[in-house]
Order: C-alpha cells, then structure tokens, then sequence
C-alpha cells in the first residue's frame, strides 16, 4: 500500500487519465492518487484508484486514503466529504464546495466591501419580478446552480410599453408588456432555484460581449494569488459569455476600448483576492475559485459570477504552456504544503 503521507489524493467523478497531470507529476517528481467516492473502503479506511508517479499510471486495489485531498467533485457530495472529516486520523479537504449558489454568494458578499461591485439581486419572486423589471428596465432570471448558461431568462422593457425575452442564448422575442406574460413566466420558473439580477450594460468588442475571468488559487505558500486574467469574446447577440468564441488577452480588449488596463487589471486582482478571502472564511477550506466580471461602458468592473471549480481547459487554447502547468500546478503545490508539518509551513 503507498504511504499516505507521501501522496496527494484528488477525490474525482471519474479517473480518466489527464495528460498534463502525467507531465507534472514527472516534472515535479508528484505522488498523485485519483479515486471516486465509490473507490473508498470506510470500513477499512482505504480506496482503490488510479494512482501516478514519475513513472506513469498504475491502477491500485487497495490504498491507503491520503492525508490531503483536493476535491474535485462536481456538484460537491456533502455526505462524502463530510464522512471523511470524521477519519481519525483527521485528513486535510480542500475545496468542499464546488458548485457554488449564487444566492449565497451574493448573501456573503453584499455583507463586505465588495457589495459595491454586485449587481442588485433578489430571490425570485413573482411580485418582485415585476418590481425589478420596472426599476432596472433590464433583468436577467438565472438558476442558482446553473451551468454554461443554461436556464438563463433575460426581460428587458422597451420603451413602447413591451417585453423583449431572451431564453438561454436564443435572439429575443418581443411580446406585449401585459400581466399575462409575468404570469407565464412565473410558471415555468423555481422560485426557490433561481435568483433575478439586475442586467448590466457591459462594453463591447464589434457588439460582441466579453468578461474578465480571474483565476484565483493557493500554491506553495499557502496564501491566495490571481494565477490568470483572461476574457472570453462572446458570440454575436448573445447576452452571456459561458459560451464564447474565444478567448483573448484581457489587455487587448480593454486597450481597444479605451480603458486604463493598468488600473483595471490591477483592481480585478485586488477584488478577486479580496472575493476568495471573504467566501473561505465564510463557507469553508477552499484553494481555488474564478471571479467573472463585467466592466460597463464607463469602465467600471461588476462580479457577475463566482465559481467554486474553475474550469482549467480554458487555458490550453492559450499558446502559454508555461500558463497552463501554473493553474494545474498551484492547487497540487498547496496540498503539498498541506502536508508539511505545521512547525514547517509555519517557518516558510
């Protein structure tokens, strides 16, 4: 059985192999072992998996559960990591939540100084629809847990008294601005799985929006750094940016409208760092997340989304290898510190 403390456990959906995490644990001589929920023996307090070494992939039977694990569940299973808190002796989780509520979010985050930043956002409510339709003119309906856009229903009221709805990425169908419609609408929302926000203008490239993604993860040190700024230009007349055509410099589209990038970036840095303080020590042990974020024709910056596990794919349509081996790399780094006795991360 491989020792516990030399192997950094990464809880998954599945355990197809991943190329980069081959070339990683070759690089950095890494002790990788990938297993699912039902790979794990309570009773026995062991797990099978696949397990990676400098020397490749090998299936193992019978292991012993590692002391850190880096949850990449996805929707999180509570009860698993849960049950695994209570192992003695204790092991480290990183990660507990991985697919975020926005409502929660948006709950912590009104509470700092970040609120400043949020678009106005309510529970949904039928009568507070109507209310927020009529004091922003333009809303969007999302699903608390959603994912890639599905679900999204966005109303904006036109000047001749008449609704124009977009559902998920369609073009929008324009209906009369009447009682009937909010009626409709009502029925096929879930009024305890979704929340109304308030629809920011944001700028454009050629009428094609783009955001700001901020990765933001802990490595050696253990402390939060942003490890990448990207955007994603999103399709013509699409109205989200979850599904995108491509994804560029962060510099290059702000320099093209006009923006300060130096100021922009640096403050998308200070508040996605700032966002990633104030959600751990709200909802738990995390190390990484990704802030989405909007900047409006003025140029200033709104979080539209918080994500529990950034998706990493992203950045290997980038020409940046070195890009790529960082977001990897850095939550597999802090499991590492994780394991350090606590009188040696102390001295780091």
């Amino acid at each position: 059985m491989l020792k516990s403390d030399s192997t950094i456990g990464i809880l998954v959906d599945n355990k197809a192999p991943v190329k980069i995490y081959e070339t990683l644990a070759i690089k950095h001589r890494l002790n990788l072992l990938f297993f699912t929920p039902n790979d794990i023996n309570w009773t026995e307090k062991t797990t099978a998996g696949l397990y990676l070494s400098k020397h490749g992939w090998r299936q193992r039977e019978r292991s012993y559960l590692p002391n850190v694990i880096y949850n990449r569940l996805y929707p999180q299973q509570e009860h698993i990591q849960s049950r695994l808190t209570l192992i003695k002796p204790a092991m480290k989780i990183f990660n507990h939540i991985t697919q975020f509520d926005k409502w929660n979010i948006y709950e912590v985050l009104s509470q700092t100084s970040l609120a400043l930043y949020l678009p106005k956002t309510y529970q949904y409510k039928k009568d507070i629809l109507q209310q927020a339709v009529i004091e922003h003119k333009s809303i969007i309906i999302k699903p608390c847990k959603g994912y890639q856009g599905l679900g999204l229903l966005r109303i904006e009221l036109l000047e001749n008294n008449r609704y124009a709805i977009a559902y998920e990425l369609d073009f929008p169908i324009v209906v009369p601005n009447q009682k009937l419609v909010i009626e409709l609408i009502d029925l096929i929302m879930q009024p305890k799985s979704n929340i109304i926000q308030e629809y920011i203008a944001l700028a454009t490239i050629n009428h094609n929006l783009f955001d700001i993604r901020a990765l933001v993860q802990k490595a050696r040190t253990g402390s939060w750094e942003v490890t990448a700024i990207t955007s994603r230009l999103a399709y013509s007349n699409y109205f989200i940016t979850n599904i995108y055509q491509q994804l560029k410099p962060t510099a290059v589209l702000l320099r093209i409208n006009g923006f300060d990038v130096q100021s922009i970036l640096t403050s998308v840095k200070e508040i996605s760092m700032q966002t990633a303080i104030e959600l751990e020590a709200n909802i738990g042990h995390l190390a990484e997340i990704s802030v989405d974020f909007g900047i409006d024709q003025a140029g200033k910056l709104w979080i539209i989304e918080v994500n529990g596990k950034p998706n990493k794919q992203i950045y290997q349509e980038l020409d940046d290898p070195e890009l790529v081996e960082k977001v990897y790399l850095s939550p597999l780094l802090y499991a590492l510190y994780l394991n350090k006795p606590k009188i040696k991360r102390l001295q780091n």
